[in-house]
């Protein structure tokens, strides 16, 4: 029997930094089909698990080969997954096939999983339907899915692509109800022969902010563990990547001041007392 939640929260765990290498086992039926992705499925299933409740809608926009879909499935969420490319979808549909008559804990939910040919910059859903949105987004041409006009992979220039991405985006705060959250996995990346990196993460926050979501909170997952690496390219040298990120939006209800004052900061007596021998200043009758 199969039981592929118990411990996956514990790895992922709840600090900043996401400690999963990427020579973890891949579980089934994620093992059944290859799609260039690297995000690890146990990582994307904490996450669905953290953002949302049993019988609520989860969405993923850019789909891929169907991780959130499985992982909604086994965690008894249900998921709309759009993807412009209908052999990712087929790959998502193979997997969710693979769970029928499967020996898991709990009977994995397939009929709630729905696989929807379409664009992300035009999701097919009601305004403020998704309970939760988790996805993994297209990182320009660094990695081409698909050789498809629409496909946001094909696009070669770096502010093209961003555009079009914030178009996604928009469509993403739409389908979202108010004070959810959305987990957005991403990594920068760098061309190599002019040595620059792109910092798509910080550009992604950017473009969510600009849309009124706040971020709630940033990870980073260092999945490269073990291995020996060479400096990258010449002296001075670049460092190798070995990690990505996962950021996290919150939608308020209404929206809110980017800074919000943190309130006064109140000292124990006794521990200004000892600061104030210590620093030869006089006592202050005032009380923090």
């Amino acid at each position: 029997m199969f039981d592929t939640q118990a411990t996956e929260s514990t790895k992922v765990g709840y600090k900043s930094v996401i400690d999963l290498g990427r020579e973890a086992s891949v579980p089934f039926p994620h093992n059944l089909a290859e799609y260039p992705t690297k995000i690890l499925p146990q990582v994307m299933g904490a996450f669905v698990e953290r953002l949302s409740e049993p019988n609520e809608l989860v969405v993923d926009p850019f789909a891929g080969g169907g991780t959130v879909a499985v992982e909604c499935a086994l965690r008894g969420r249900r998921s709309i997954n759009i993807d412009i490319n209908p052999q990712a979808l087929a790959v998502a549909q193979k997997k969710l096939k693979a769970l029928v008559g499967s020996l898991f804990a709990e009977p994995p939910r397939i009929a709630d999983q729905l696989l929807i040919l379409g664009d992300a910059r035009a999701l097919p859903l009601a305004s403020e339907t998704a309970d939760a949105v988790v996805t993994d987004i297209p990182y320009a041409d660094m990695i081409r899915y698909s050789s498809l006009p629409n496909d946001l992979s094909t696009i070669e220039d770096y502010d093209t692509f961003l555009m079009e991405l914030g178009h996604a985006f928009e469509e993403v705060k739409r389908i979202l109800k108010p004070n959810r959250y959305v987990a957005i996995f991403v990594a920068d990346y760098r061309i190599a022969r002019s040595r620059l990196i792109l910092p798509l993460h910080a550009d992604v926050i950017g473009l969510m902010q600009e849309r009124g979501f706040e971020l709630f909170d940033l990870y980073v997952w260092r999945y490269y563990r073990s291995g020996g690496f060479r400096p990258f390219g010449a002296k001075p040298y670049q460092a190798m990547n070995v990690h990505s990120y996962v950021l996290v939006f919150f939608k308020p209800a209404t929206p809110r001041e980017r800074l919000i004052k943190n309130r006064p900061v109140r000292y124990r007596p006794k521990l200004v007392e000892k600061l104030q021998k210590v620093n030869g200043t006089p006592s202050i009758s005032r009380r923090f």
